[in-house]
């Protein structure tokens, strides 16, 4: 019985094999992102960690993050009640890193598991609405040691072979791998 079931996965058609293997699997990068951009969390908000390492980020000088966050967060808002003091929420921030940055996989603590569940079907929702690109990103099981609460690490397809540290890496970054402010903003008032 074995030995048919061998033969017929070896008679399996030249191009059902060539089908399988034809679509590589993309190499992926890892970041290190202080996220000290967003203000729904006070403690991300903190100093600079002393955390130094390759491949820096920082999200506060990616501004296109914040955009799509804000445009995902007031999809949600009616306008019919006062505007609360805090609109976007962690997985609005997800969303954003995912469609702005193309995050693939963040390293998370499992129980964050429903929030990057709600973050990409928020990513996928407004990339539909204005006909963005979007790839589901998946997580990472990560227990966060020896690095700081306010480090988040990602993987994306950017490659960079040379770290330019923290400021550089961040703009660079910014100008040349993410969605830029105007492509937003034109797909928003289609």
């Amino acid at each position: 019985m074995n030995q048919q079931l061998l033969e017929n996965k070896m008679s399996v058609s030249p191009s059902i094999q060539l089908q399988q293997s034809a679509s590589p699997i993309p190499q992926l990068q890892r970041w290190y992102m202080i996220v000290d951009g967003n203000q729904h969390r006070s403690d991300l908000c903190r100093l600079q960690p002393q955390f130094q390492t390759t491949f820096m980020l920082s999200e506060a000088l990616i501004p296109q993050l914040r955009l799509v966050a804000m445009l995902i967060a007031a999809q949600r808002l009616g306008f019919n009640q006062p505007t609360p003091d805090i609109i976007s929420e962690e997985a609005d921030w997800f969303a954003a890193r995912i469609l702005v940055m193309g995050v693939r996989i963040f390293h998370l603590d499992i129980t964050l598991i429903p929030m990057l569940k709600t973050a990409n079907s928020r990513a996928r929702s407004f990339a539909q609405k204005h006909n963005l690109p979007f790839t589901q990103a998946q997580m990472r099981m990560s227990l966060h040691a020896g690095r700081p609460e306010q480090m988040l690490i990602i993987e994306t397809e950017t490659q960079c072979e040379e770290d330019k540290g923290l400021v550089q890496n961040s703009l660079h970054f910014a100008h040349n791998h993410c969605l830029t402010e105007s492509s937003i903003l034109a797909a928003c008032h289609k």
